[in-house]
């Protein structure tokens, strides 16, 4: 089921026709992951939703449905939502031993942390 306010959102939002707009919602509903299917961040900005209510992603797109299963609206997912977290060079490198190993400029020892620099 779908509401005339989520056929309209689903054809501005990706152009469908209105027709393919509420097949887009029924596929959204039978195969769309919810919270219990993500973990931390997705999980927390799906549960955002007011109570009886629920969100769905399906193809990069949430459904926000009622406790009758119908879809009330939907929109765009952020661009980071179901990626993994990009290093951007400030993240400490888990395993130090395993990065070194392959690099020229350090060989093991057995110092205080376990490396030291080649002079």
């Amino acid at each position: 089921m779908t509401t005339l306010h989520a056929l309209q959102r689903t054809n501005e939002r990706t152009g469908f026709n209105l027709k393919t707009s509420k097949r887009f919602i029924l596929t959204a509903l039978k195969r769309g992951k919810g919270a219990e299917n993500f973990s931390t961040r997705e999980k927390e900005y799906l549960l955002q939703t007011e109570d009886g209510k629920r969100a769905i992603v399906h193809n990069s797109y949430c459904f926000i449905v009622s406790e009758d299963n119908v879809c009330i609206t939907m929109f765009q997912t952020p661009k980071w939502f179901g990626k993994k977290s990009q290093y951007n060079g400030k993240n400490k490198i888990k395993n130090a031993k395993k990065y070194l190993r392959y690099s020229d400029y350090y060989e093991m020892e057995d110092d205080e942390y376990g490396f030291r620099k080649v002079s």
